[in-house]
C-alpha cells in the first residue's frame, strides 16, 4: 500500500472537518503524535482503529486504503485490489522478516556452522500452499474489507512449472453433487509463476462467492453464485471449513481448500480432511467445495 498517499489523503479529510490532529486523536483514545506518524505515511494505525478512524473522518474503508475518494461504481473493483493488496502486504511482511533472520543466521554462522544447520534442518516446504494466519494483521484488515461473512485467503509457492491452475467449485445438496465448475488460468503463453495468491471471499447478502486467483504472471476474478433457488434462503445458517495448515502441494491432484456449508436447521460441521476422505454429510442442506489443482 502507499502509506504517502494514505497519510495525505487522512490529512485533506481531517482538515476538511476542521479538525486538528489533537483532536482527532482524542477522539481516537490515541496521542497527535501517532496521528502525525500516520498522515506522514511513517506507518498505518493498529487494524483495531480503522473502523473508528473511517467513522470519524466519514469515509469508507475502502477509500481508508485506497487513499482517494471513490465513486460507488468504483467500489467493487477497489475492494477486490485492496485484498489483493493486503496478501501482497504480508508477503513483503514475510520478506522483511526473513531478511531479519537471516542477518541473526549469519551471526550465528560465524559462531558455529552445525548449530546453523541444526536450526534450519527441514524448516518450509518447496511446494505448499499456506492459508493465511487468521490472526495476523494482513488476515483480520481482509476479513475488515469482506465483512461479516469473512474471507479465505491462500498463498501458495513452488520450484516447479506447471501448465494450468484449476479452481474446482462444486455444489452439494443433500450430500449429492449437483453442479461442478473449473476456473482455470493457462500459463501455456506466458509461463507459470513460482508463487500467489487464491482469495475466496463470500457474501451472503449476495448470495455469491468472489473468487480471485492471481500471480505475476496472470488474474483470474469471477463470481461463483450460492443458493441459487433456494426457498428462504436469506433465513439460513452458515458456516464454513477451510484449510487449516500449510500443505504440500501434490501436482495432478484435486486439494479441497474450503467448504461453505448452510442448512435451514441443525448443521452437520466436519473439519476438510473429513471432507477429503469423502465424508459427505447427507443431513446439510446445501454445501459448496473449492479444491485446487496444479497441473503439469
Amino acid at each position: 500500500m502507499d502509506l504517502v498517499k494514505i497519510g495525505k489523503y487522512l490529512a485533506a479529510k481531517r482538515k476538511a472537518l476542521g479538525l486538528t490532529q489533537r483532536e482527532l486523536a482524542e477522539q481516537l483514545g490515541m496521542s497527535d503524535k501517532s496521528v502525525s506518524k500516520w498522515e506522514r505515511g511513517v506507518c498505518l494505525p493498529d487494524v483495531s482503529l480503522y473502523e473508528e478512524y473511517c467513522a470519524a473522518l466519514g469515509i469508507s474503508l475502502h477509500e481508508f486504503l485506497a487513499g482517494e475518494d471513490l465513486a460507488k461504481e468504483d467500489l467493487a473493483k477497489q475492494a477486490e485490489e485492496n485484498l489483493l493488496q493486503v496478501a501482497a502486504d504480508s508477503k513483503a511482511s514475510q520478506k522483511r522478516l526473513k531478511a531479519v533472520i537471516l542477518a541473526l543466521a549469519l551471526t550465528v554462522l560465524l559462531v558455529t556452522f552445525l548449530g546453523v544447520l541444526f536450526l534450519f534442518r527441514g524448516k518450509g516446504q518447496v511446494n505448499s500452499l499456506v492459508p493465511l494466519d487468521r490472526n495476523s494483521t494482513e488476515m483480520k484488515t481482509a476479513e475488515l474489507l469482506s465483512g461479516v461473512n469473512g474471507a479465505f485467503l491462500f498463498r501458495y509457492r513452488t520450484d516447479d512449472a506447471f501448465r494450468r491452475l484449476t479452481v474446482t467449485s462444486s455444489e452439494y445438496r443433500a450430500g449429492e453433487e449437483i453442479n461442478r465448475e473449473n476456473h482455470v488460468i493457462s500459463y501455456e503463453s506466458v509461463g507459470s509463476p513460482s508463487e500467489g495468491m487464491i482469495a475466496l471471499v463470500p457474501d451472503f447478502e449476495r448470495f455469491t462467492v468472489k473468487l480471485v486467483i492471481a500471480d505475476q504472471n496472470a488474474k483470474l476474478s469471477t463470481e461463483v453464485p450460492i443458493l441459487d433457488k433456494v426457498e428462504d434462503r436469506t433465513y439460513y445458517g452458515r458456516s464454513a471449513s477451510p484449510l487449516g495448515a500449510e500443505t504440500e502441494i501434490r501436482f495432478d491432484e484435486e486439494q479441497l481448500i474450503l467448504a461453505l456449508l448452510y442448512d435451514d436447521d441443525v448443521m452437520h460441521v466436519l473439519n476438510l480432511r473429513e471432507f477429503a476422505e469423502g465424508n459427505i454429510p447427507a443431513d446439510n442442506d446445501v454445501m459448496y467445495f473449492f479444491s485446487v489443482c496444479f497441473e503439469k
